[in-house]
């Protein structure tokens, strides 16, 4: 889907340092200038995904038989009689009753994704995306790159921070973009630049720096989304940032770990700060890097009924459970966010610092339809280990820290490329640090953590 929101996807979806808000929808694009990053797919909050749906209903249920006879007349009324200069386009007006009629629900998580957009789903789910993996930015009508994706075909090609994307296949992209708000151009881009792997793409662009104009000619793959970024800080703190719970998350924690762990860390810092969410198993798998084992939570369904999910762990999986450890939230961090920082929490593995978090608290299940369409159908409620309910409640921190970027909360920063930045401003991160390297606590009072008297120390 188009729209940022949290969810929970149970499976059968970046800021850097703050900068970048990552909004999932197949090669990625800045849009009117803000720091808005969209991944042209769909973004994906927490859900589970099915496969496509069994045994299909091919009568009308007698106990609804009455109310489908009104449905039924209204649309042959429409068909009959509705004044047009074209035939009518019957799978809108079927795909439009189906969006209505999970509207009725009056559940926000609950809807009918068509063809298209669900595809874009299943990409996100998957954590990759085909295209050529370059970040854009929408700024006065242009269309600029702000940073190619590690190891993607733009920054094999040679395309630069800065490059105006002037033609794309021989079509113009400016006269393209005329008089669309931000989500048309995203859209717009995303249509023109968008295709299967394998298939070849011709850019002209303008490089500023150089004052040059080049033509590139590329190949589209499969590009993965980077959900893990991580730094070593000072007084050695392992700093982890996770964006999404994707598909390709926990490989990529993985990794970060096995490159965090042999240098000793005095600490850990999570940040699921602006995390919306994601798949269920990559939660439990990203808990299994910290718990050894034990509850991740508990579903709850509408009859009172409950599930246990507990911790996983892959054999041979880097992990650390006793390093002190702080996770990062605020009230962008939700769903599979929460559950992780909930299950710290609860289980007495991190203290969380930040603001409360966004309180959201379904679970979803995704259908694939027989004509590639989707239904997303809240199923359950989920609970921390402690069984706190947090669906429109959120969880607070034991920390309250608000986000302030003023100077004196500076965190200078180690850089691998010299175009990284050295230093910034951010009184979360300031905080978590001294927490961990002095034990100097913030001056805000402590709010009370649900279900648990006594938030663990780092």
């Amino acid at each position: 889907m188009v729209r940022k929101e949290p969810s929970l996807v149970r499976s059968s979806r970046a800021f850097w340092w703050g900068a970048l808000t990552a909004i999932l929808v197949g090669i990625v694009a800045f849009m009117s200038g803000v720091s808005v990053a969209l991944y042209w797919g769909a973004d994906l909050p927490f859900s589970r995904v099915l496969g496509p749906t069994g045994a299909v209903r091919r009568s009308t249920p007698d106990n609804v038989s009455k109310d489908f006879e009104i449905y039924w007349q209204a649309w042959d009324l429409v068909d009959q009689h509705f004044y047009r200069d074209k035939p009518l386009d019957y799978h809108k007006m079927m795909y439009a009753s189906l969006s209505a009629m999970m509207h009725s629900l009056g559940d926000d998580y609950t809807f009918f994704q068509e063809p298209e957009e669900a595809t874009k789903t299943r990409e996100q789910m998957d954590g990759q995306f085909e295209g050529i993996g370059a970040y854009l930015e929408f700024h006065n009508g242009q269309l600029v790159i702000t940073a190619p994706v590690e190891g993607s075909p733009a920054e094999k090609a040679g395309l630069q921070a800065g490059d105006i994307v002037l033609k794309i296949n021989d079509a113009e992209v400016a006269p393209k973009l005329v008089n669309l708000d931000a989500d048309g151009m995203a859209k717009q881009a995303a249509a023109l630049i968008r295709g299967p792997r394998g298939t070849p793409i011709k850019l002209l662009i303008s490089r500023p720096a150089t004052k040059q104009t080049l033509e590139f000619n590329l190949v589209r793959e499969a590009i993965p989304l980077i959900t893990i970024h991580s730094k070593m800080l000072q007084g050695n703190i392992a700093y982890i940032q996770l964006t999404q719970f994707e598909g390709t998350t926990t490989a990529q924690l993985d990794k970060a770990l096995k490159q965090l762990l042999p240098q000793h860390p005095h600490g850990i810092i999570l940040d699921l700060r602006n995390d919306p969410g994601g798949l269920l198993d990559t939660a439990q798998n990203v808990l299994g890097r910290f718990l050894k084992d034990g509850t991740a939570l508990y579903e709850q369904f509408g009859d009172g009924a409950e599930t246990r999910f507990e911790v996983q762990r892959s054999m041979g999986a880097p992990s650390t459970f006793d390093i002190p450890m702080i996770v990062l939230i605020n009230s962008n961090s939700a769903s599979a966010s929460e559950i992780v920082a909930g299950a710290l929490r609860d289980r007495g593995r991190a203290t969380l610092l930040g603001e409360k978090s966004f309180g959201k608290g379904s679970v979803q299940t995704v259908s694939k339809l027989d004509d590639d369409s989707s239904a997303r159908i809240t199923i359950a409620h989920w609970l921390t280990p402690n069984k706190d309910q947090i669906h429109k409640k959120g969880i607070p921190p034991t920390w309250y820290v608000p986000f302030d970027n003023a100077e004196r909360y500076q965190v200078p920063l180690p850089k691998v490329k010299a175009t990284d930045p050295d230093k910034t401003s951010d009184s979360q991160l300031s905080w978590a640090l001294k927490l961990l390297t002095t034990g100097e606590q913030p001056p805000h009072i402590p709010l009370p953590v649900l279900g648990q008297a006594t938030a663990a120390k780092p």
